[in-house]
C-alpha cells in the first residue's frame, strides 16, 4: 500500500469517527438472510398470485403509466380508494413507502416533547432501530410470560417518562398474537403522547381499532397491503385524525408513492374480493399447522392472530440449516433472552406448508 492509499484510508476512517455519531455506529442495521430455497416460508407474505382476470387488468393499467412522467404527488386516487374500502375519510389517510417509512415520519413529527419512543420487546425492530437513527431515546418494556402488555410496568413507565410515541403492533411480530384490546385502550387513555398501533396483520385476526381513531385524537393506526398479497408494491397507510395527518404529511418526501405501485394498488384495491378468499384460505391453513406443530413433542407452538406461527424448537440453529438443506427456507430469531431458540414460519400454500411439516417429521424421526 503506497502512502497515499495509507492517507486516503486514514481520511475514510477520519471522516467515520468525525462525522457519523456513535448511536449509528453502534447500530446493527436491518437485514434478512438471502438464501435462496425453493419454498420461502420466511417473509410474512402471501403465497398466492393474483388471478388472471385481475392480472390482465394490472396489465392493461401498467401500459398506461408514462415512466418519463413524475406520479401523483399525492397519491390522490389511491387515497381515495383506500378511503372507500377503509370507510375512513380520506383527509385522515397517509401512504407511505411501506409502513416503514410512515414509522420513520411519525418520529421525526412527534418527538419534540420529551424525545421518547416507547416500544415493547420483542416486536418489530424498526420501531427501535428507526427511533435510534433518528436520534429517539428508545424504552423498551419486556412483554408478560403470555408475549402479551404487561400492563402495569407500561403504565409506570409511560407517567415516568412521558414518551412522544408508543408502538404496539397488534397482532405482533414475531409473537404472532393480538394484545388485550382492553390493554390497548387503557393505554390510549393514559398517555399524553401518540399511541401507534400496527395492524400489518389485522386481516388475519379480524379485529381493528380503526373506529376508535375518530374519537381519539392521540391513537394513529397502521395498516400496509404487504401481508396480504402485495408486498413488492411498497404501501403502507397511515389513519388518524385530520390535523394530524396534516403535520406528519408535512415531513413526507415528495413523489413517495411510484406510479406503478399506486396503478397497481388502484387496480387491486378496486378488485378486492378475491383477497377475502386468500386470507380465509390462509387461516384455515394456519390452524392446521399450528395443530400438527403442538403434536411435536420437541417444539412449542404459541397460538397465532396473524399468518405466521411462532415457535419454540431444540437447536433452532440445527434446524433452521436442516430446513435449508431440504430446501426449505423459515425465519430463525435465536438469540439469548426471550427469544432462544426461537423461530416463525409463514403460512404458505397448502403443498407448501404440507412440504414444511413432512420435513419436520423427517428431521425429528432420522
Amino acid at each position: 500500500m503506497t502512502s497515499k492509499d495509507k492517507k486516503s484510508e486514514s481520511e475514510a476512517q477520519g471522516i467515520v469517527e468525525s462525522r457519523v455519531s456513535q448511536e449509528i455506529r453502534d447500530i446493527t442495521p436491518y437485514s434478512v438472510p438471502h438464501i435462496d430455497c425453493k419454498i420461502k416460508l420466511d417473509g410474512n407474505e402471501s403465497p398466492f398470485s393474483l388471478p388472471q382476470d385481475v392480472q390482465k387488468k394490472v396489465d392493461e393499467a401498467i401500459k398506461q403509466i408514462d415512466i418519463n412522467r413524475y406520479p401523483d404527488p399525492e397519491a390522490e386516487r389511491l387515497i381515495e380508494i383506500v378511503s372507500k374500502v377503509s370507510e375512513f375519510p380520506k383527509d385522515g389517510i397517509l401512504l407511505g413507502n411501506g409502513s416503514d417509512e410512515l414509522i420513520g415520519m411519525l418520529i421525526t413529527t412527534l418527538t419534540s416533547g420529551s424525545g421518547k419512543v416507547l416500544c415493547p420487546t420483542p416486536s418489530f425492530s424498526m420501531y427501535k432501530l428507526t427511533a435510534l437513527v433518528m436520534g429517539a431515546e428508545v424504552l423498551e418494556i419486556p412483554l408478560d410470560e403470555n408475549f402479551d402488555i404487561d400492563l402495569d410496568s407500561i403504565l409506570k413507565l409511560i407517567q415516568e417518562e412521558d414518551p412522544d410515541l408508543i408502538f404496539l403492533a397488534s397482532p405482533n411480530n414475531p409473537t404472532g398474537n393480538m394484545y388485550s384490546a382492553s390493554k390497548i385502550a387503557e393505554i390510549i387513555s393514559v398517555a399524553k403522547g401518540v399511541v401507534v398501533v400496527d395492524e400489518a396483520y389485522s386481516d388475519f385476526s379480524g379485529y381493528t381499532f380503526l373506529p376508535l381513531v375518530r374519537e381519539c385524537e392521540n391513537l394513529v393506526i397502521l395498516r400496509t397491503l404487504s401481508k396480504v398479497g402485495f408486498a413488492g408494491l411498497r404501501i403502507g397507510m397511515l389513519f388518524a385524525s385530520e390535523d394530524l395527518v396534516s403535520e406528519i404529511n408535512k415531513v413526507r418526501y415528495p413523489y413517495n408513492i411510484n406510479s406503478l405501485s399506486q396503478k397497481v394498488s388502484e387496480v387491486v384495491l378496486e378488485n378486492h374480493e378475491f383477497v377475502s378468499e386468500s386470507i380465509q384460505l390462509i387461516i384455515r391453513e394456519r390452524d392446521r399447522v399450528y395443530k400438527v406443530l403442538s403434536s411435536i413433542k420437541v417444539i412449542e407452538a404459541y397460538p397465532s392472530d396473524a399468518n405466521f406461527i411462532f415457535f419454540k424448537a431444540e437447536d433452532a440453529d440445527s434446524l433452521f440449516n436442516k430446513l435449508v438443506e431440504k430446501d426449505i427456507l423459515i425465519r430463525n430469531f435465536n438469540r439469548p433472552g426471550r427469544l432462544e431458540n426461537c423461530m416463525r414460519v409463514t403460512i404458505g400454500t397448502p403443498e407448501e406448508n404440507d412440504a414444511f411439516l413432512s420435513a419436520l417429521t423427517e428431521i425429528f424421526t432420522s
